[in-house]
């Protein structure tokens, strides 16, 4: 019996229902909306390989590390000022006191308002947004929020085993860095956004657990919901 990639089976049964029904939806009226998915994701649980295996499958760009330098160049500055406020970075000692010395500190609000220019600006076109909160900057606004998670043991192991360290190390690694994005975002909206955890779920339209669900299924999952939250006219299937 053949083996059927789930993936392309979701592919076909979305082409399928979309090609029966949409002259049913559709309105001439109808404000067009980019397709925009923002992903939040657990250290380790596979959201940056989700991402760009959901770029291929829609044919649209990913923004991560990249986001940061765009924040740079909108707030006419190096990206090193804004290290410390940025989810990647570590505490940045060394970017404090270049910016005491360059006398141009970037500060939390600083970071926040580049940030949400950045967010927006990359709303207006197709595209899906890795992390920085981008899911409290777009609330309210037509795009699909992803949250990607798993627990610290599987989400550890695949560390462990990508980097060859020990497990019990590669568990302190997922904890600090999981704890870093949480501080991160609580930092830059808490005092906007009365509940902003990326715990909470109802932040998100779809939360994903990898522990037992592979990166190709995790990926038909999120099209497939996509095309039943109704948000855009049209979804586009590339071959993968």
């Amino acid at each position: 019996m053949p083996v059927i990639d789930p993936l392309t089976y979701l592919k076909n049964v979305i082409a399928k229902d979309f090609e029966a029904k949409t002259h049913l939806h559709r309105k001439p009226e109808e404000e067009h909306h980019s397709i925009v998915v923002t992903i939040s994701r657990d250290y380790g649980a596979l959201g940056e390989l989700i991402a760009g295996k959901l770029s291929q499958s829609l044919g649209i760009p990913v923004y991560d590390k990249e986001i940061l330098e765009m924040v740079a160049t909108s707030g006419k500055t190096d990206k090193f000022h804004f290290e410390t406020h940025d989810e990647q970075s570590s505490a940045g000692l060394s970017a404090y006191l270049y910016s005491l010395v360059s006398g141009n500190p970037a500060t939390l609000h600083d970071y926040r308002r580049h940030l949400c220019k950045v967010v927006i600006e990359l709303s207006r076109k197709n595209c899906i947004i890795i992390g920085r909160g981008a899911h409290l900057i777009l609330a309210g606004k037509p795009v699909f929020r992803v949250r990607i998670v798993g627990s610290k043991v599987v989400c550890a192991k695949r560390i462990a085993d990508e980097f060859d360290i020990p497990l019990m190390q590669a568990e302190h690694k997922v904890f600090e860095i999981n704890n870093k994005r949480h501080k991160a975002v609580i930092d830059l909206y808490s005092d906007r956004i009365e509940h902003c955890s990326l715990e909470l779920a109802k932040n998100f339209d779809l939360v994903i657990n990898t522990d037992h669900i592979p990166v190709n299924g995790a990926t038909g999952l999120i099209v497939l919901a996509m095309r039943e939250a109704g948000l855009f006219k049209e979804i586009p299937l590339c071959k993968t």
